[in-house]
């Protein structure tokens, strides 16, 4: 397969991840794949193409007609694609078996399981591969379908270690499960993007960490939940960080959690009189000298929400020996975020 490099590798995966939501053809994600000026034709020619035999028995499907729905799909990791194909020399038809679609009742065929395989497959020069085929009921809407192969890809997928908690909470929210719909309200309402969700939006690591504070992490049955911050207390302190440091293209997890506890914390203080004003000045007369990171980095590792808290209290608060009475730390956790500044 001839393959025009256009654009570079970082320009190509930053596309990739930039894809909104929505439902697109294998091989137009495949088209995408193409430009890369560092996957040139010798590389390609080198990938081998997997050959089925028409006697294995095997259910073939035309690769040029499978779709892909990215409203519960994991956008690709274009390096961690090629890296398989060149360590495996091409496509193995043993290795990679056969990859699961489901029919809808408008006809298209999405990929719910083997997205990567597809790409892969394509790129070797494929036209076909194995498939197990599902056919939903004729019933269900396109939003049912939806939701029902996001359940049957959460169920595949989901306790692979390989599977970001954020990519967990964008396949259960796809789902339709009532905890991921209300954190996801909540991001919205935070102007925070995680996988796709809110397009314009502020990136954020430690997603797992956020979910479990806000109380709306996948728990079992008998787990009894603890909400450490709440929406509100959220909500203020993302749109509080994003105005005192607009330039920064993310958020910080401990931060924004921190700062929302911080808010509830000054708020339920029988002898603070501090309010969200004095919040908002504080924290913005110290990110004109300093990063987030400044008021996140010294933490106790079994206590972070506390760390962060009493760091805002002290340093950007000035509430000094208050501050350790807040946070609730005791002497020696803070003896031990001291020593380390």
């Amino acid at each position: 397969m001839a393959i025009s490099g256009k654009k570079t590798f970082a320009q190509v995966q930053a596309e990739l991840l930039a894809l909104p939501l929505g439902e697109y053809l294998v091989s137009y994600i495949v088209s995408i794949i193409q430009q890369c000026d560092t996957l040139p034709k010798k590389s390609v020619d080198s990938f081998v193409a997997a050959i089925y035999d028409k006697d294995d028995g095997e259910s073939l499907y035309d690769l040029n007609k499978l779709w892909v729905d990215l409203n519960y799909q994991r956008k690709l990791k274009l390096k961690h694609l090629l890296n398989n194909l060149k360590s495996h020399k091409g496509f193995s038809k043993e290795k990679a078996g056969h990859i699961d679609i489901a029919i809808r009742p408008n006809g298209k065929a999405f990929d719910w399981d083997g997205f990567r395989r597809a790409v892969m497959a394509m790129l070797c020069g494929m036209d076909k591969i194995a498939v197990s085929i599902y056919k939903h009921k004729r019933s269900r809407s396109n939003v049912d379908c939806r939701q029902y192969e996001a359940e049957l890809f959460l169920a595949r997928n989901a306790k692979n270690e390989t599977m970001g908690a954020n990519e967990i909470f964008f396949a259960r929210y796809a789902k339709g499960e009532e905890e991921a719909e209300k954190m996801n309200t909540v991001l919205s309402r935070a102007n925070i993007n995680v996988c796709g969700l809110k397009p314009g939006g502020k990136n954020m690591g430690g997603f797992a960490f956020v979910e479990k504070s806000l109380g709306y992490h996948e728990r079992m049955d008998v787990e009894i939940v603890n909400k450490h911050i709440s929406d509100d207390d959220f909500v203020f302190a993302s749109h509080l960080i994003q105005s005192a440091w607009p330039k920064d293209p993310s958020i910080g997890a401990y931060l924004v959690s921190g700062l929302a506890n911080t808010r509830n914390i000054l708020r339920s203080d029988s002898d603070s009189d501090y309010d969200d004003t004095d919040v908002e000045e504080a924290i913005t007369t110290y990110a004109s000298n300093h990063s987030q990171k400044d008021l996140s980095k010294n933490r106790v590792s079994n206590k972070p929400l506390q760390s962060v808290t009493y760091n805002i209290l002290k340093y950007a608060m000035k509430l000094n020996g208050k501050s350790k009475k807040l946070s609730g730390l005791n002497s020696d956790e803070i003896d031990i975020i001291e020593d380390n500044e």
